[in-house]
């Protein structure tokens, strides 16, 4: 393996004059650093990052948690944050929560060992008390779920404004008794929707029944067991936490012969992109997915750099998308 010394040798220079032109010290004349990576090119000389990490206790490495690696809606986020971060110099260690706090205390522990120059976390069931400790010992930045009291950079979008867009425009298509499939009940995401629900059945003027209300876990497999219980209850439509879960609701439908939207209509959340690809395209919307994670990507960064010590709450505009699961 070949070494800085022997960098040296081939150029004619000292070690300590290879160190400072590949750490780009200032008081190394261009001509200079421009010879050592050449030879660096030519001898294909490869840097040992470990020990210099050891040096620097700078890893170049962002670690990222996020609660379904199968869902796309956090495939945007992982992107928007992996694309930012790679023109900044970092690389990415991505973990896959799977939606259980175990494994999300897992991987707070395995990222704060020096692994990573800070994280970003998109929480499952937060609570303050849980990411204090880490708080103090390495930057953080959370996203599209909050917890309460925390003093930590966010981003996120307008879950409120988002519910009550889209229950607004289903009680404009005629809708009345409208289920709700949520996702955990402490999520704030989940909470922050339901009031939006609420909020656009009261400017309607429609009577709030919890009996139609119901958490999940997120998933699919929810969507396609618990669209069983709401319709039975009655109702005329079901608005899904995520787009995901109205799929499931919609598999359902197939399967029981009920025809949509003439005999049930769907809203879902995300815009994910198989949402627009389905036999009947999904009611949902937009939040901007890939956004929340290059704004979380540059929050982070500049928290690593010191260019902002001032905690930061970004909350995006969502956007309805009208489709056809919904009458016209």
């Amino acid at each position: 393996m070949v070494s800085i010394k022997d960098i040296a040798k081939y150029c004619g220079v000292s070690a300590m004059t290879v160190s400072r032109a590949l750490n780009n010290s200032s008081d190394i004349k261009v001509t200079t650093r421009e010879k050592i990576l050449k030879a660096c090119e030519e001898l294909k000389y490869k840097p040992n990052s470990a020990a210099k990490s050891l040096i620097t206790k700078k890893t170049n490495m962002i670690g990222l948690i996020i609660p379904d690696i199968a869902n796309q809606y956090y495939a945007n986020i992982s992107k928007g944050v992996g694309e930012y971060i790679e023109k900044h110099g970092y690389g990415l260690i991505l973990c896959n929560s799977n939606r259980k706090k175990i494994n999300e205390v897992k991987y707070l522990d395995f990222l704060s060992e020096g692994r990573v120059d800070g994280m970003i976390i998109l929480p499952v069931k937060p609570m303050k008390k849980d990411y204090e400790d880490i708080l103090n010992q390495i930057p953080m930045v959370m996203a599209d779920n909050f917890a309460e009291g925390l003093e930590v950079n966010f981003v996120g979008i307008d879950n409120y404004t988002g519910a009550f867009k889209i229950i607004t425009h289903m009680i404009s298509k005629g809708y009345k008794k409208i289920g709700v499939i949520l996702g955990d009940e402490r999520s704030t995401a989940s909470g922050e929707r339901l009031e939006g629900y609420k909020r656009a059945l009261l400017d309607n003027k429609i009577r709030y029944n919890d009996e139609i209300i119901i958490n999940s876990n997120s998933t699919f497999e929810d969507g396609f067991n618990i669209a069983s219980t709401l319709i039975k209850k009655g109702v005329d439509s079901i608005f899904a936490i995520n787009d995901t879960v109205a799929m499931g609701v919609m598999k359902y439908c197939y399967e029981n012969k009920i025809k949509l939207p003439m005999d049930l209509g769907i809203a879902g959340y995300d815009n994910i992109e198989q949402s627009a690809m389905l036999s009947i395209p999904l009611t949902t919307v937009d939040q901007n997915s890939k956004e929340v994670g290059t704004i979380a990507a540059k929050m982070l960064i500049n928290s690593i750099d010191n260019k902002s010590k001032k905690v930061e709450k970004v909350i995006l505009e969502p956007i309805l998308v009208v489709r056809k699961s919904c009458r016209e």
